[in-house]
This record gives structure tokens, sequence and C-alpha cells, in this order.
């Protein structure tokens, strides 16, 4: 109990000082800079609202006058600018349409094929019970083999687009007339007779049933096609010269007629210049 006091008495004599020890940063400071962007975030988010709502520039538009201290652009240049802008705006177009048009031909070939349906099927006819039906049949197979060879010989000698208006005519002409159809598969060459058929019916259309107007109708297409290919020539000009007028050599005293010559005149040579 002696100690103690003795202690404290010399340690307060000797004027030391207390050791201090560092105290830790408040967390107030540390937390300092992390609520910074707390009190920015609204003024970020008003920024980008703000840059999402004002409109985008047009580069196409207008050039307005210039600042004070804003450098001037040529006129020229400004325009040359804004062609080439426009001329890769449309090609960038044309560029998107190509590659969506040729990813569709993409899809689409890699499409499986529609399977094919084949032919149906005529059930077979015995001709035993129906020898009616399968006579039927038969005329049919060998009436579609007649038409199919004569409308290959008739391509190869008119043309499809021939024999194309050719069948319209014809069908036209059947609607007035259906018998025309059992005429036409009698015929060992139906399309051929066709088309001779169609000429002829057309010339009837055309004559109609005043023959003597049709008559007239040609003679004066013949005389306009005659007017048009040569003019008209007159008669008297192909002749010789009138000689009403012409005057004799013989003298003026004289009828005209001096006799005949004599043979020594008509055997005599011509004196030589």
């Amino acid at each position: 109990m002696s100690e103690t006091p003795s202690q404290l008495d010399a340690f307060l004599s000797s004027g030391a000082q207390p050791e201090t020890t560092e105290t830790p940063a408040p967390q107030e400071s540390k937390a300092a800079p992390e609520a910074a962007p707390e009190k920015s975030a609204p003024v970020a988010k008003a920024t980008s609202a703000a840059a999402k709502a004002a409109p985008e520039p047009d580069d196409d538009a207008e050039p307005g006058d210039p600042s004070p201290n804003e450098a001037i652009v040529p006129r020229s240049a400004y325009e040359k600018e804004r062609q080439r802008r426009q001329d890769w705006k449309s090609r960038a177009s044309a560029a998107e349409a190509e590659k969506a048009m040729l990813l569709k031909q993409l899809e689409e070939t890699r499409k499986p094929p529609p399977a094919a349906t084949p032919p149906a099927m005529l059930e077979p006819i015995d001709p035993a019970r129906d020898p009616e039906g399968y006579t039927r049949r038969m005329r049919g197979v060998v009436l579609n083999e007649r038409l199919n060879t004569s409308e290959m010989l008739a391509l190869e000698k008119h043309g499809k687009e021939t024999i194309d208006s050719e069948t319209e005519y014809f069908q036209r002409r059947t609607q007035q007339d259906p018998r025309l159809w059992n005429e036409l598969y009698s015929k060992p060459h139906p399309y051929q007779w066709m088309i001779d058929n169609n000429a002829t019916a057309r010339l009837h259309e055309e004559i109609g049933t005043d023959p003597s107007a049709y008559e007239a109708k040609l003679r004066a297409k013949w005389e306009a096609e005659q007017n048009a290919a040569a003019p008209r020539v007159s008669p008297a000009a192909g002749l010789p010269p009138s000689l009403a007028s012409a005057r004799s050599a013989a003298p003026r005293g004289t009828n005209g007629f001096a006799g005949p010559p004599s043979l020594s005149d008509i055997l005599a040579r011509p004196a030589r210049r």
C-alpha cells in the first residue's frame, strides 16, 4: 500500500506524457465517398433522360446561321457530304433488302420438297362383265394418244403461241356449237383440223351475210394498194412527139417534091472531110 503512492508521485514528478494511441478514423469519413454517388445519382438520371428526350440531329437538314466563333463550311462541301451520306443510306437499304431476299430464298431451299402425289389409277374393267365400259375405256386411251401425237406435231409446225391462240378461239366457238368436239375427236389429226377449221370460221365471219359488200371491200383495198405502190402515168407519156408543127426542108417555091433520086446520087460516096 505504501509503494503505490510513491510510484505515482515519481511518475507525476518526471513530467512524462501519457502514451497516445491512434484512434481510428470516424466511420462518417469512410462513408462520405460512398454517399457522394447517391447524391449525384438523380443528376445522372436526369441527364440521361434529357439525352433520350432530345431529338437526334438530322444530317440532311439545312444548316443554320453559324455562330460568331464557329468556322464557316463551304456550301459545296456541305452538299457533297450530304450526297455521300444519302448514297450510303440508299446502299444500306438496298443491301438490307437483298439480304432479306437471300435469307428467304435460303429458307425456301432448306424446306423439303413436297411429296409428289401419284396419278390416280383407274380401276381395271373386266371386258367379260362390262364390255361397253371396257370399249369406252379403250376408245378414251386411243383418243388421248392421238391427241398427244397431234399436239406434238402441231407444236413443231406452228409454235406454242399459235396453238394456244387457236385453242382459245376454238373453245369460244364450242360454247355456241358443242358438236364441234365430236367432229374434232373424229379427225386423225385433231389439232391441224382445228387450225384449218378456225381459218374457215374467221373467213365466214369476215364475209358475213353479204358477199357483194365483201367483194367491193376487197376491190377498194386492191385499188388502194395499187395507187400506193406506183403513181398513175398518163397514156400519152410513152408516145413519140407529134410532127404536126414541124416545117419541111424543101424550098418554098416548089411543092416540096423534086422527084426520086438518081442511081448515081444513091451510089455516090460522101466526100471526105
